[in-house]
């Protein structure tokens, strides 16, 4: 871990469910994803941020609805044919929009660089490797708390 790191924990492997936003493989902590559904056409709330696309009835519940595209790299989800996965944070759930869903993976991850953090609005926890790829681990919490009042 590099002086430039954040956070105390060392190098971890962490369960994390892969999926594609805008091109770019993105790592969910598998323990926090509920479910994964088929995108539903969510109804815009007024004043919103951009990428809080709305709101969706899922079995008789509303559930707030991000573009996790949109929020991470300023680039909105093109994709019809996405998913919403749904992750819980206590009893917080929130829905992210995502291009494509893979597995979940034992990844090794690495804290995120302070400068990567900056940019994200702190919304990385870290950095792993699948392969060839590189994969980013999106702060879950951190997520919701900034979306979720």
């Amino acid at each position: 871990m590099t002086s430039d790191s954040i956070g105390t924990k060392p190098d971890s492997t962490d369960r994390v469910l892969i999926v594609d936003l805008g091109g770019g493989l993105y790592g969910l902590d598998s323990a926090a994803v509920r479910e994964i559904v088929s995108l539903l056409p969510p109804t815009r709330l007024p004043g919103a941020p951009a990428h809080v696309r709305g709101v969706v009835n899922l079995r008789g519940q509303l559930l707030t609805v991000v573009d996790a595209a949109h929020r991470l790299t300023g680039n909105p989800t093109a994709s019809i044919n996405g998913s919403i996965v749904v992750v819980t944070v206590g009893e917080k759930p929130l829905g992210l929009i995502v291009d494509d869903v893979h597995d979940v993976q034992d990844l090794q991850v690495v804290p995120a660089e302070r400068e990567v953090l900056s940019r994200t609005d702190g919304l990385l926890t870290g950095v792993g490797r699948l392969g060839d790829e590189v994969v980013l681990v999106i702060d879950i919490p951190e997520l919701v708390r900034q979306t979720l009042p």
